[in-house]
């Protein structure tokens, strides 16, 4: 479950952005869900799925990126009463290249706004608890890829668990703000920035920047803060590839 917080203070509009303390404990929630789940739905040999941080429309989690072509593009996460959600976006078939727009005009264009170009269809589903939908959503990804020969399909943790260590370390500096954080559900958006604003006018970015230095910048006047550090985890994701068998069925 998530705190209590999300309740009282994200539930403000439509277009809620989690606050750090809220992103850092609800996407290993998410991941841990859906990692459970997987064995229970092997997909398409060869398919590889990613997992993308996004805030669309009163929804915060993952998008469940596949590498393969598909009108259908799934979220996973929390609305803002707290409850477990998963929504599936179809794009009219008569605009396959409907992701390729990312930038209009020098601004990158959300998931809501790209939408908007097109012809689609959106629909939320809740459920009681994170374990129902995290099964909803393999059973949707085995509509979508129903392909055999089958595998199971490996989530790739570790750039997340780097992520979940840096929005920790951030939210240490930050908890007396506890400042909102917006996901644009972009790949490599980390290297970008993740934009963070506080109640009052307060403002600052999370930033990664390569091979593992995160950069955390914030300026609540007449204060400020500039951090730095490094994230080096275990890979577990070699580990765990080397431990696996191949074909599921």
């Amino acid at each position: 479950m998530l705190p209590p917080s999300i309740h009282r203070e994200s539930a403000l509009s439509k277009s809620f952005c989690p606050r750090l303390s809220e992103a850092r404990h609800l996407l290993p929630v998410l991941r841990r869900n859906l990692i459970a789940a997987a064995p229970r739905y092997p997909l398409a040999a060869g398919l590889a799925l990613d997992l993308l941080p996004i805030v669309e429309d009163g929804l915060f989690g993952y998008e469940l990126v596949p590498d393969r072509n598909t009108h259908t593009y799934l979220i996973i996460g929390c609305n803002a009463q707290g409850e477990p959600v998963l929504r599936k976006t179809s794009y009219g078939v008569g605009a396959p290249d409907a992701l390729e727009l990312v930038a209009l005009n020098g601004h990158i264009l959300s998931r809501s706004e790209r939408a908007a170009r097109y012809r689609t269809q959106q629909r939320d589903h809740h459920f009681p608890d994170w374990p129902a939908a995290a099964d909803s959503a393999w059973a949707e990804l085995l509509f979508l890829f129903p392909e055999r020969p089958r595998q199971l399909v490996a989530v790739r943790e570790n750039v997340h668990r780097c992520l979940d260590e840096a929005l920790s370390i951030a939210h240490s500096h930050l908890a007396h703000w506890n400042p909102f954080i917006q996901f644009c559900g972009l790949p490599n958006e980390a290297q970008q920035g993740f934009a963070l604003k506080g109640a009052i006018g307060e403002h600052g970015e999370l930033v990664f920047q390569r091979p593992d230095i995160w950069m955390l910048r914030w300026k609540a006047c007449p204060q400020a803060v500039y951090e730095s550090w490094s994230v080096v985890l275990p890979d577990l994701d070699a580990i765990s590839d080397a431990a696996r068998g191949h074909l599921a069925s």
